[in-house]
């Protein structure tokens, strides 16, 4: 009796031994039904409670679906990604010439497999190598928003609606390579925070079953961004099987993920100028150009003169590296040698009308008319 009811219950009882029917007769006398139920109700939770805590504790543990990444860094990785989703949305919506949000959907672990048998046949899915950890990955945009970027771009209205799942034309194939350029820039910015990445080796597959990048029963992170625009949604999927980024799991703790500012762009030249410290660079100098037919360049000797397009009053271009950097008067001294005074720096604008030059070959020119001069005239 002492291990069911309290001291006080056992108290207002009495403390003389009692028969079981005398018993139940002083328990109904003391207690209500409704206390009695209670009470046998609370101490049948208590002793559960104290036989689960006894009980050894099992963790389940899913052999098809291992979690190889732990729930501190999927966190970061989402996080991590967040800026990804808004990049992207930018990038989409220049695309689309119009609002397109993107928002990241969920960050889950499966397999390859699954993955694979997620995506849509035909499908636009590219793979590419992320480095430095040199392993592979897959980003996969939905057909309904490829067709609606499709529409748009060639004047529609940007609506998927009655087009029917087709493999990409040529010509579609090529407008998405200019959207991809972009998306490839924004990831590698995305990933700026924690370390340097380069995209590199990246292909269009059409048929998902062909892209084996990693084992089908490996263990892949992917990450999923809903897309909503006005006439189109989908969800872009980005995935990274576990060996591309098992070299940096451990960077992605929860205490390792800062979010930095955007460097001071001086502050940047100032220091790789630093780093950099002195070189030898060659140093051309271009008193001017013309153009002759290619028969009298052929038949020209020792002793011609060619006619310039510049004036004698019209400033050197100065070739630092091969790139055109400054503008330079030339004049001569009297032992015969001639020299060249910096005027100042040749506009970036027009730096790429002149083209590049070094010490073992001619001028390349840029495939422009370069005689045009940005000088004003006598």
């Amino acid at each position: 009796m002492a291990k069911i009811l309290s001291l006080k219950e056992i108290e207002e009882l009495g403390s003389e031994p009692l028969a079981p029917d005398a018993l139940k007769k002083k328990f109904l006398e003391v207690f209500s039904e409704g206390q009695i139920e209670g009470g046998i109700r609370k101490r049948l939770a208590q002793r559960k409670k104290r036989e689960a805590a006894q009980r050894p504790k099992i963790n389940p543990y899913d052999f098809k679906h291992p979690a190889r990444v732990n729930k501190d860094q999927l966190r970061t990785l989402e996080n991590l990604h967040d800026n990804f989703a808004r990049r992207l949305s930018s990038t989409l919506s220049g695309a689309m010439r119009a609002v397109v949000d993107v928002d990241t959907a969920f960050v889950d672990q499966t397999t390859y497999r699954e993955y694979i048998a997620s995506l849509s046949n035909p499908s636009c899915s590219y793979q590419f190598t992320l480095g430095p950890t040199n392993g592979q990955a897959i980003i996969d945009f939905p057909m309904p928003v490829v067709c609606a970027f499709m529409d748009r771009m060639f004047g529609g209205k940007g609506s998927s609606q009655g087009v029917s799942p087709r493999t990409m034309s040529q010509i579609e194939m090529g407008v998405m390579a200019k959207i991809l350029k972009r998306v490839v820039e924004d990831l590698e910015a995305t990933w700026e925070p924690m370390f340097r990445v380069e995209v590199s080796d990246i292909e269009l597959e059409t048929n998902p079953e062909f892209m084996q990048i990693t084992a089908p029963s490996e263990i892949v992170i992917l990450l999923a961004f809903e897309v909503n625009s006005t006439n189109a949604s989908g969800l872009v999927s980005l995935c990274y099987p576990f060996f591309t980024l098992e070299s940096i799991l451990p960077r992605l703790g929860r205490h390792t993920y800062v979010r930095h500012g955007m460097p001071n762009r001086e502050q940047t030249k100032c220091g790789n100028r630093l780093r950099l410290g002195s070189m030898d660079l060659p140093v051309v100098a271009e008193l001017g150009r013309t153009r002759i037919p290619l028969s009298q360049a052929a038949s020209l000797g020792v002793g011609d003169v060619i006619r310039l397009s510049t004036r004698k009053s019209d400033p050197a271009r100065v070739f630092v590296g091969g790139r055109p950097k400054l503008l330079a008067w030339p004049f001569a001294e009297s032992d015969g040698e001639v020299k060249l005074q910096v005027a100042g720096r040749l506009p970036g604008s027009v730096q790429d009308h002149y083209g590049r030059v070094d010490e073992q070959t001619p001028i390349s020119f840029a495939g422009k008319d370069t005689r045009q001069s940005w000088l004003p005239a006598d």
